[in-house]
């Protein structure tokens, strides 16, 4: 027999939930963030001011199922947003005729993102002849992923993310009042939001959806042809003193055993494969132990350390805002790189700690 009260609880019960169901069934329905409905290959249209979806993980995987019958890819670049120049163009210069690139890129990619993102193209039979790792002091000292939108990574390719994991990080976003306005009227509140960090603009040279890069070629020209004018917004970079102390050490326990994992996972695969450490504005190098530890993991002829190069650490009209490099500076670091990589397959004896 059932207790008196009991339908009272459940009605009951059923109103407490109705708002978060109601929400819910916002969420499922507008799809704010484009990661509940099917991806259908594009992630920036035209008059968009914002991008539809602001996780580039995501859009990464999604992308590469998308697109991968088409233009069966099989060489890949790895990195952070600091990667996001070193294009698939400038590399294909240094690559077999015919090679087919793809950028695996987000914000803050930690070097378990990498792993990760190893793992799941030699797990699902993609061909990886060549791989281009773009890794900074960063990415060595936080070498684990974040679990907020929009870094959480995508559910496919971390072990230790679900479906729902996944969706619950983007309902947590979605419940900030400015997300839900923007959801329901896009055009308005744009500004904001992309001055909160909320949301990203969109690339302002446009984007290439085959390739999964973003494009800087407005923000290259500003810079190049009226120099003052860009940095003059940005003063408090133009002011920027030198790091006065080396940096910390970087690559501790954890960040090692990564490496060690994405070394194994290129070579047991017969990956051709290079590192590239790019410079930061005024920042200093990487410290020698961790040089020489990231050589001895990932091997001293497939690393290339930019990090202290003397001319690049110190010029501001090499950087949109002191950490990005501009894209011509990029291409220029992968040539440098391969015509290292060659004088060092000439000359094995060479002082591989001379470039550092």
């Amino acid at each position: 027999m059932k207790k008196p009260g009991y339908k009272r609880f459940v009605l009951l019960t059923l109103l407490a939930l109705m708002p978060v169901m109601g929400y819910v069934g916002l969420y499922l329905a507008l799809d704010p963030f484009r990661v509940v409905h099917p991806y259908r290959g594009v992630s920036v249209e035209p008059g968009d001011v914002v991008e539809r979806i602001p996780n580039k993980r995501y859009v990464a995987i999604e992308g590469l199922k998308f697109y991968n019958a088409r233009c069966r890819y099989d060489s890949f670049i790895f990195g952070s947003s600091l990667s996001s120049n070193f294009t698939a163009a400038a590399w294909k210069r240094h690559l077999p005729a015919g090679a087919s690139v793809y950028h695996f890129t987000a914000g803050a990619e930690p070097l378990e993102g990498i792993r990760d993102e190893l793992r799941y193209l030699f797990d699902h039979g993609y061909q990886v002849s060549h791989a281009l790792l773009v890794m900074d002091e960063e990415m060595f000292s936080r070498p684990t992923r974040y679990d907020e939108m929009p870094y959480v990574p995508h559910y496919d390719v971390s072990p230790e993310v679900t479906w729902l994991d996944f969706q619950r990080v983007h309902f947590n976003a979605f419940r900030d009042p400015e997300i839900l306005l923007h959801s329901l009227m896009p055009t308005r509140g744009n500004e904001r939001l992309i001055e909160e960090g909320k949301m990203q603009p969109v690339p302002s040279g446009g984007r290439d959806e085959l390739a999964n890069e973003d494009s800087s070629a407005g923000l290259d020209s500003l810079i190049l042809e009226d120099p003052d004018a860009y940095y003059g917004q940005m003063q408090w970079l133009v002011d920027m003193v030198p790091q006065p102390n080396p940096m910390p050490l970087a690559i501790g326990e954890k960040a090692a055993a990564l490496l060690q994992e994405i070394a194994g996972l290129l070579r047991s695969h017969r990956v051709d494969y290079v590192v590239i450490v790019p410079p930061r504005f005024r920042t200093q190098a990487l410290q020698l132990p961790d040089h020489a530890l990231l050589c001895e993991i990932m091997g001293r002829n497939n690393v290339f350390d930019y990090s202290g190069d003397s001319v690049l650490v110190h010029d501001l009209h090499s950087y949109y805002d002191g950490i990005h490099i501009l894209t011509h500076r990029c291409s220029e670091l992968i040539d440098r790189c391969y015509a290292e990589r060659e004088l060092l397959e000439s000359f094995p004896i060479m002082n591989e700690t001379s470039r550092h």
